[in-house]
């Protein structure tokens, strides 16, 4: 195992008390009975606020922090500075009778109290405390206690697999412990995720300190359920929201499910590229000043494509009139623990923010969560909400993946960020020293409509613009994966994009480098250099009844085909019964209850006849025809 290394630094001006200090809680954990086998404790003296900042910003393996208020000249602007750049990490106020201070989140301890052993009690247990992780640690303890299992699942820890002359081989492939952690609600000690009083409970406690909520809950069916639970718990009844039309379509199924009266944001788009961007600011506003009567407003932050708004302005406008506001961040659960990606939806004032802990961070697929900060929050009626969706036989291999995702991000999240940081910027100077391929900037990826509206770029998130190279996007990403083993995260026509997680290994690295290296030494011999752009979403039309009666009530087919394979002219003016979304971007073209006009028409049989790879959710598809489900007004 490796060695874990916690650094805390004493910031005294005096250096008689920060010598002292020093030596004795050296000496404490030299003598500690636990310390030497559990963790390395190094303490760093720091003479100023401006030389604690300065280490908060580069040592990765910072923990704790303590500061003498007498000598040091505002420890109360040192405290919120330190946490601006680290939220994560424990500060410990040295003060006497005559200390004022305001700061809050701090331990306080008396600086004329010799007693250092307790001071470094105090540090060794607020870090064990961010480093404790309840479910996971009573999971492996029970794993590793080998009951013999009478309940469910039927496989029984694997015993049904591991003999088997013909399943032998999956339960080998899997491992042994894959199917251990499977089990059942019948193991009380593992809590329960519908009702969790103990460990569970201690889990999502840890999760709420460590990523800013006043609340949080573990998801094991994906930000798409989490979504769902929140406009659920808002808009269940119905009710107007107002909502970027490049949402996730588990917002667009929301809206069908409950009834919700949308008011739809029109995505921006950079067509050189195909990337669709956030809304501007302005028509945000003015969509709030024009809905007086919506409840919600519903962003994407980040973005697929690494997108994320200057949220404060906008959610404190949205609060002004009266509405709640939630964030899927589901691209964005890192953005809280380093300091070049702050401030995050919940440090902007959200009241519900949505997260794929599986996507950048170290979960396993479908794990999310929820985190709350709404002043107005009905824990009860939320908790009901949240188990009409979720499974009464959960993953618990997932919600441990999820405690131990939280305990990785507040123990080294900063280290490992500032490590994917240099990657991509290493992956970005080797990528355009080919010449051929190019990283984009925000400058070039952004919608000029939103120039000035303080959109920001999640540098984790790598476009490639490969149109020198003459190719294709996926005929580039063909070869790449047949003749390099490499997956990228997506294409548009002309780009790839490439995801820096915390699993981006030095060796990951260079094959990546070496494959784009060589591919451009051969892509441009004799190639034109593709200029094509994409065209824009159809503008959004008429909604005419509710998604949730379009979707739901009588509804027919029409062919989008006439004779000769040109446009059935019957179906413009009719009502769509089905959400029709072109694969990528994922953005809808048509929304239950909305109006198929000529341009949504001519733009769905274009795509239909291009036949580049692209899908068509929702579009119906029997042998040569396509048809479109519509409301059946007869």
């Amino acid at each position: 195992m490796t060695e874990l290394i916690s650094h805390v630094a004493v910031v005294s001006a005096s250096n008689e008390l920060r010598e002292r200090w020093l030596f004795a809680l050296e000496e404490c954990s030299q003598n500690d009975p636990v310390a030497p086998n559990s963790c390395d404790y190094r303490f760093l003296p720091c003479e100023s606020a401006e030389q604690a900042l300065q280490l908060a910003a580069g040592d990765g393996l910072l923990q704790a922090v303590i500061i003498d208020t007498v000598t040091i000249d505002g420890a109360d602007e040192l405290v919120r500075s330190l946490k601006a750049l680290r939220a994560e990490l424990d500060l410990f106020l040295a003060v006497d009778q005559n200390s004022e201070f305001s700061s809050h989140a701090v331990e306080l301890l008396d600086r004329n109290d010799d007693n250092i052993s307790h001071l470094f009690r105090q540090v060794q247990s607020a870090i064990a405390h961010r480093a404790n992780t309840p479910f996971a640690d009573t999971l492996r303890d029970y794993v590793y206690s080998a009951k013999d299992a009478w309940h469910t699942p039927g496989h029984s820890g694997g015993a049904s697999l591991r003999d088997s002359p013909w399943v032998s081989d999956f339960h080998q492939m899997m491992g042994e412990h894959i199917f251990n952690t499977d089990l059942s609600v019948s193991v009380q000690v593992l809590d329960s995720l519908l009702e969790p009083h103990s460990v569970i409970q201690e889990a999502q406690d840890l999760a709420a300190e460590a990523f800013g909520a006043q609340e949080t809950f573990f998801v094991t069916n994906g930000t798409s359920t989490a979504n769902k639970v929140i406009i659920q718990h808002l808009l269940g009844a119905g009710g107007k929201m107002i909502v970027d039309q490049a949402c996730h379509k588990s917002i667009h199924h929301a809206v069908i499910l409950f009834g919700v009266e949308p008011v739809y944001l029109h995505a921006s788009l950079k067509e050189e590229y195909g990337f669709y961007g956030p809304v501007p600011k302005q028509h945000i506003y003015d969509a709030i000043d024009s809905n007086s009567d919506a409840r919600l407003l519903v962003l994407t932050s980040c973005t697929y494509d690494g997108f994320y708004y200057d949220l404060k302005p906008i959610i404190e406008y949205a609060h002004q009139h009266g509405m709640k506001v939630l964030i899927d961040e589901a691209w964005y659960a890192h953005g809280r623990f380093h300091p070049d990606l702050r401030p995050n939806a919940l440090e902007c004032g959200a009241d519900y923010v949505t997260q794929s802990t599986h996507k950048m961070l170290s979960a396993f697929s479908q794990a999310s969560m929820i985190h709350v900060a709404d002043p107005d929050f009905d824990e009860h009626r939320f908790r009901e909400d949240l188990n009409m969706h979720t499974s009464t036989s959960p993953q618990y291999a997932m919600i441990a993946s999820l405690d131990v995702a939280r305990k990785q991000m507040s123990m080294e999240g900063f280290l490992q960020l500032s490590r994917c940081m240099d990657v991509a910027a290493r992956l970005r100077a080797g990528i355009d020293k080919t010449g051929v391929f190019r990283v984009l900037k925000l400058e070039d990826m952004l919608p000029e409509e939103l120039a000035g509206d303080g959109i920001r770029l999640d540098p984790s998130k790598l476009s490639i613009d490969i149109s020198a190279s003459g190719m294709s996007a996926r005929e580039l990403q063909l070869e790449l994966f047949e003749d390099y083993g490499v997956q990228v995260e997506k294409v548009t026509h002309n780009t790839l994009s490439v995801l820096v997680t915390l699993g981006s290994t030095e060796s990951k690295v260079l094959r990546l480098l070496n494959a784009f290296k060589k591919i451009a030494i051969k892509a441009n011999a004799g190639k034109e250099v593709l200029r094509r752009s994409v065209p824009p979403l159809p503008q959004l039309s008429a909604f005419h009844v509710l998604p949730r009666d379009a979707y739901f009530g009588k509804a027919k087919e029409v062919s989008l085909l006439a004779e000769q394979h040109g446009l059935n002219e019957g179906v413009i003016g009719a009502i769509s019964a089905d959400l029709v979304v072109p694969y990528p971007p994922g953005i809808p073209v048509l929304i239950p209850g909305q109006e198929i006009t000529d341009s949504i028409a001519r733009f769905l049989l274009n795509l239909y006849h291009s036949k580049n790879g692209m899908e068509i959710h929702g579009l119906v598809e029997r042998g040569d025809n396509a048809f479109l489900r519509v409301v059946d007004r007869g």
